[in-house]
């Protein structure tokens, strides 16, 4: 962006979260603009920017957080250069690194602004068919099997929707978990979201998804229909 007395301005930007069509115009606009895109992967950014055609510098988003956080990204900020924000997939900030950044970046009082886009929480939420207020995001599920537990155990107190993230490993240690806490519950399973072997996958309760468990490969985002009152009239199905 062009140089002047105005300080930079960091911007927030949402990646693909598989189809590479998840990108939106005003992301492509932002990326060729800034001075520099700060990145959770520089292999997996610069490989998006090349099916892009995008240029810009890219530096990995932790290289000068040291004694003094960001203090490189502040200063360049400070003389007017501008940056933009991602992670490898998805909007950053959810579930993905960023939050640090954004608030160092807040607390000297510069400008953040979001460009949002793909999203896991908001997709699998857009095709669940359930009232989405309220709904609980709990991010990914801890690595330890005992405070997973407990997680899954206090999002059981409210009623309203809940949706994690799941690494595929954890799965088969998961169902179990899941068919104890929330055994009536209605589970919907998104896998590979956007991609070319997406699925969404509905279950009328977690013995279901014991019973036919979808195939454990790829991304998983869950949600639960932890709500007293369901929707009337929802079969038993898959929805792709």
């Amino acid at each position: 962006m062009a140089r002047n007395q105005e300080p930079g301005k960091l911007y927030v930007v949402a990646t693909p979260i598989g189809n590479l069509g998840d990108v939106t115009g005003r992301a492509v606009e932002v990326w060729n603009e800034v001075d520099t895109v700060l990145c959770e992967s520089v292999p997996e950014t610069k490989k998006l920017f090349s099916k892009l055609g995008i240029s810009t510098p890219v530096r990995a988003l932790y290289k000068d957080a040291s004694l003094t956080p960001y203090e490189s990204l502040l200063k360049e900020l400070k003389e007017g250069k501008s940056f933009a924000l991602v992670s490898d997939a998805g909007t950053p900030g959810v579930s993905d690194p960023g939050s640090q950044i954004v608030r160092a970046v807040r607390e000297k009082g510069f400008s953040i602004i979001p460009v949002p886009g793909a999203s896991a929480l908001t997709a699998i939420l857009s095709v669940s068919g359930f009232q989405v207020n309220p709904t609980l995001f709990l991010g990914f599920l801890s690595e330890k099997p005992g405070k997973k537990r407990k997680e899954l155990e206090e999002a059981s107190r409210i009623d309203g929707l809940i949706v994690f993230y799941e690494s595929v490993h954890k799965l088969p240690k998961l169902y179990p978990m899941l068919l104890e806490i929330f055994p009536e519950t209605e589970v919907i399973v998104g896998r590979e979201l956007t991609k070319a072997f997406e699925e969404v996958i509905y279950f009328r309760n977690p013995q279901g998804l014991m019973d036919s468990p979808p195939t454990a490969k790829g991304e998983f985002v869950f949600l639960l229909n932890h709500r007293k009152k369901t929707l009337k009239g929802f079969s038993e199905s898959t929805d792709t």
